[in-house]
């Protein structure tokens, strides 16, 4: 492709990436009633010195939130191009903006992909892929052992029957749980799995099955802590909302509760603007149910749960999008014949 032209090419897709971007953050941010009440709950707050340093704190975490994605994308990427901190961050935040237009968040690993100047993009996607797994791998390990201090609300475990449909509810979880980290540290083994499936046509995909066997368990379990920490800080930063909008909750039942919240959700099929309806209605779904069986639920508690709920999807998507937007300018969608 000439130069001109792929240039060319490059500016008309980023300008088309920027503009849908903008309209649907400021659709969502300005006409959408989804996140309305959050900001009338926010403005009405007395903040005292207490809730200023949760909000505060809270606040402070995004970029410790934004910083270990980036160090996890990194660390995968390297493997075929070195990239640096840097441009690790530019490639996340640019994706998340790519994202906000794409049905679950397909386009977080093309905006990322296309800030690499000479790697294989599909083997690049597979990488990232693989950081993503990772991710979703901890919600489901975290959100099975939610559902295990969840599910009793649901049944009288005093009676005969209703105690082995839990006990058994345990061991399918525990089993589940062991077979998703055996089958995340054994990735490797789907290349050999993809060499015999495909047979004659393994040479024209040999260089994208081979992504899989890249990784040993000890950079995968790398990969898995970085996950774990990030989980734990946007699982931390719901913790610190909840407090801030008066939900007064012990720290082990929240994270249950989010834990519980989170594994809905990956369940879930959404387009990254509509998220925040979901996250919602799925976190007003499991703490009225819980309040309601302690006799504590009320109005003041719904607006609390779907304020913070509506705040931390703000934090660690709308924010993160709209600088992302500057980087998306950073974006090569098209490159010289010698790339990939």
């Amino acid at each position: 492709m000439k130069t001109k032209l792929r240039k060319t090419y490059n500016i008309i897709i980023r300008l088309i990436v920027i503009v849908f971007s903008i309209v649907f953050l400021y659709d969502q941010l300005f006409y959408e009633k989804d996140i309305s009440s959050g900001f009338d709950v926010f403005l009405e707050i007395s903040t005292g010195f207490l809730t200023s340093i949760f909000l505060l704190v809270a606040v402070l975490l995004i970029p410790v939130n934004i910083f270990l994605e980036s160090l996890k994308w990194k660390y995968l990427i390297d493997k075929l191009e070195k990239i640096s901190l840097l441009n690790s961050i530019k490639g996340v935040l640019a994706g998340i903006s790519v994202s906000m237009i794409m049905p679950n968040r397909v386009g977080d690993y093309l905006g990322r992909v296309f800030i690499l100047k000479k790697a294989d993009r599909l083997q690049a996607v597979l990488s990232t892929i693989l950081g993503s797994l990772a991710q979703l791998l901890t919600t489901f390990l975290f959100g099975m052992i939610a559902l295990i201090f969840y599910y009793p609300e649901y049944l009288n475990i005093s009676n005969g029957l209703n105690y082995w449909l839990y006990i058994g509810f345990i061991l399918l979880i525990m089993s589940a749980v062991t077979i998703m980290v055996f089958a995340y540290l054994n990735f490797s083994v789907f290349s050999i799995i993809i060499k015999k499936v495909s047979g004659r046509y393994y040479s024209k995909i040999e260089k994208y099955a081979q992504v899989f066997s890249w990784y040993n368990q000890r950079e995968l379990l790398y990969v898995l802590f970085l996950s774990i920490l990030r989980y734990g800080v946007f699982s931390f930063q719901f913790f610190l909302l909840l407090w801030f909008f008066g939900i007064d909750i012990n720290y082990f039942v929240a994270m249950m509760l989010i834990a519980a919240i989170y594994f809905f959700m990956t369940i879930i099929p959404t387009i990254a603007l509509t998220e925040i309806g979901v996250r919602g209605s799925v976190s007003l779904y499991v703490f009225q149910h819980h309040f309601e069986a302690l006799g504590f639920w009320s109005p003041e508690i719904a607006i609390g749960v779907v304020s913070a709920s509506s705040m931390l999807w703000l934090f660690n998507i709308i924010f993160p999008a709209i600088l992302g937007i500057v980087f998306v300018f950073s974006l090569k969608f098209f490159r010289k014949s010698n790339g990939s």
